[in-house]
């Protein structure tokens, strides 16, 4: 083996598989559905249930502001990661 030129490029240091399994266990996935109504406007949001698609009408709840049933429709699902150990203080 020849030592290593000056022309390589110095590439950082792989880390180790034990901390990268340790990280995927300290962050949860939470999934939320973002509901707006068609009659007063509002937007809001509720955890994800299975079956919620977007611009799906839900005909089986009420709307929080008006009570208006019919008029939600799903505007949009997104997903965060929170760290389990910081939402475990809070509760």
């Amino acid at each position: 083996m020849s030592p290593i030129s000056q022309d390589e490029p110095q590439l950082p240091p792989i880390p180790a598989i034990g901390d990268i399994i340790d990280r995927k266990d300290k962050f949860v996935e939470e999934k939320h559905t973002v509901i707006t109504c068609g009659s007063c406007q509002a937007k809001y949001s509720r955890t994800f249930k299975p079956g919620d698609f977007t611009f799906k009408k839900i005909s089986d709840e009420e709307c929080d502001k008006c009570h208006k049933r019919n008029a939600l429709k799903i505007f949009e699902i997104y997903s965060e990661w929170i760290d389990s150990k910081k939402k475990k203080k809070k509760k």
